[in-house]
């Protein structure tokens, strides 16, 4: 069964705390851009995206937010998408390894396209144009 999409970590809503000291650990600047950040024009971006992340991590871990203004986040949200996709894609193939891996079976390998043919050869000239067996 394929996966529609990745596991991943759930958004909190951020307490008024851990964003001022954000805000005050970048010194009121634009972590990408360092223009001043005016109240009410930024958001708190998770870096990086809560997609990318395992289910199990902390959505506000204060190392990965960071503060950055309208313009940066315009910019950054193609490239979040774009990475998200990628990763997406890249988990339904591996989805399709693991369930392949799961239904192969124990033992010999099966024959590559080439030896096919060449055992095809080799029974149906043993074999005749009727499928009769011939004696050599």
């Amino acid at each position: 069964m394929l996966r529609n999409r990745l596991p991943r970590c759930e958004r909190r809503s951020l307490p008024r705390r851990l964003k001022a000291e954000i805000i005050l650990r970048q010194d009121g600047r634009c972590v990408d851009c360092g223009t001043r950040l005016i109240m009410g024009f930024f958001t708190f971006d998770h870096r990086p995206a809560l997609a990318l992340r395992a289910e199990e991590a902390d959505a506000n871990d204060p190392e990965r937010l960071a503060a950055i203004c309208w313009t940066c986040d315009q910019q950054k949200t193609p490239r979040d998408l774009k990475e998200i996709a990628r990763a997406k894609r890249l988990a339904r193939k591996h989805q399709d390894f693991v369930e392949r891996q799961a239904e192969k079976q124990p033992g010999r390998r099966l024959p590559s396209s080439s030896q096919w043919r060449k055992l095809e050869h080799f029974v149906g000239n043993r074999l005749g144009p009727l499928g009769h067996r011939e004696d050599h």
